[in-house]
This record gives C-alpha cells, sequence and structure tokens, in this order.
C-alpha cells in the first residue's frame, strides 16, 4: 500500500512539473510580447534536403540564410522590435512550421528571403511577392510594395515590381511577403550576393522598409 501510495506521488509530482513548465513557457511566449515589441519573423527560404536553386556549387538555401541573419541581427538591435527566424542552420523546415512560427507567436509581418533563378543569364533584379489569393487591399500588398521600393533603392537593383504568385503565404494570419534578393543565375548578381557588404545593404534596405510600413500602418509607432 505505501509503495503504491509512493508510485502515485510520484506521479502527481511529474504532472505538477509539465504543467508548470507547460505554464511557463506560455508565460515566456506572452512576456516577450508585454514589453510591446513587435514581432518580425524572417524566413530564410529552402534549407536542408532542399538546397534550392544550384549555380556554380552556390547554394540557394546558403545565400539566403547568411542574408536573412543579417536582417534578424539589424531587426535586433532595434529595441522597439522583436524578431524570429524560421531556422538559423542549414536545415529542412516544412512550409506549414515556418508560417506556424509566426502564426503562433503573433507577429506583426512575416518576410521570406530568397533568391531567384532564370533561364535567361542576363535577368537581374528585386521582386516581391504576394500570395494571389489576396484582395488588393490586403495589407501585404502594402508591405510588398514598401519593401520593394526600399530595397531597390538601397541596392540599386533592378525593379522588376510587385506580383501575385500561387504561394503558401496565404496561411499567414499577418502581412505576408516573399521577396528574391537577386538572380543566382546572373554571375555579377550572384557575385554581389556573396558579398557580405551587399547583403548588409540588403538587409538594411528590408529593416528600412519594414519602418517605413510600421510607421504607415500604426501612427504611433515613432521613427
Amino acid at each position: 500500500m505505501r509503495a503504491r501510495l509512493l508510485w502515485i506521488g510520484c506521479a502527481v509530482l511529474v504532472v505538477a512539473v509539465v504543467a508548470v513548465g507547460t505554464i511557463l513557457l506560455v508565460g515566456g511566449r506572452d512576456a516577450a510580447r508585454e514589453d510591446d515589441r513587435i514581432l518580425i519573423v524572417i524566413d530564410a527560404g529552402h534549407g536542408g534536403r532542399d538546397p534550392g536553386a544550384v549555380c556554380d556549387d552556390v547554394k540557394e538555401a546558403d545565400v539566403n540564410l547568411a542574408i536573412a541573419r543579417r536582417i534578424a541581427e539589424r531587426i535586433e538591435a532595434d529595441e522597439r522590435l522583436d524578431v524570429e527566424t524560421t531556422r538559423a542552420i542549414d536545415i529542412t523546415v516544412s512550409l506549414e512550421d515556418r508560417i506556424a512560427v509566426a502564426n503562433e507567436g503573433r507577429a506583426t509581418a512575416y518576410l521570406s528571403i530568397q533568391s531567384n533563378a532564370c533561364a535567361y543569364p542576363e535577368a537581374t533584379g528585386v521582386v516581391s511577392l504576394v500570395s494571389d489569393r489576396l484582395p488588393p487591399d490586403d495589407r501585404s500588398w502594402q508591405l510588398a510594395e514598401i519593401l520593394q521600393d526600399a530595397v531597390t533603392d538601397a541596392t540599386g537593383a533592378r525593379d522588376r515590381g510587385v506580383r501575385s504568385q500561387d504561394l503558401y503565404l496565404h496561411r499567414a494570419e499577418m502581412p505576408a511577403v516573399l521577396i528574391e534578393v537577386g538572380f543566382l543565375t546572373n554571375d555579377g548578381e550572384r557575385a554581389k550576393l556573396l558579398d557580405p557588404a551587399y547583403q548588409q545593404t540588403i538587409a538594411q534596405g528590408i529593416y528600412d522598409g519594414l519602418l517605413r510600413y510600421l510607421q504607415h500602418t500604426d501612427p504611433t509607432f515613432g521613427p
């Protein structure tokens, strides 16, 4: 009988520990939002088993991750903002899990960083994409247009505009944009995308665009 009571006591203790752990986890997420910082989720496209485009042994997934890290660092330096990334290393992450990071974190914006590829090696430039399931007045279009202007202004890259496409971004519960920052299939642009200084320029352009968007949509968000 005593042994059974001890077993029950241990079981109750385990349940209590799990419950407390769950509360702490949820509380930690809530606490991160209680300081009024605005969460931005940065997605480094592809990764792991999916390298994306590969040109002269350069994997798109690696370029995307390098640029996404720089964007995250720039955002993190702003005390008004918080940032989460969908991956920090070269691993496979499903599209559903990427969006879940933003939805579960109640993010204000979701931005996927990608690099382009084309059968025509002369193709260059930056293009921003939104889901073709979104109406013209959806804020994703506003975010895309502001980011597109900011990145092309910062880099001097060809402006290929904002377009809609059949994307998984419609699953996001907040404005979501996929931005193709350049063409790996163009020798000159690929060299730029591998240059840390140019990557930083892209990151600064995206950061500036995010600030413009936040100022446009929230009058209380100061410069």
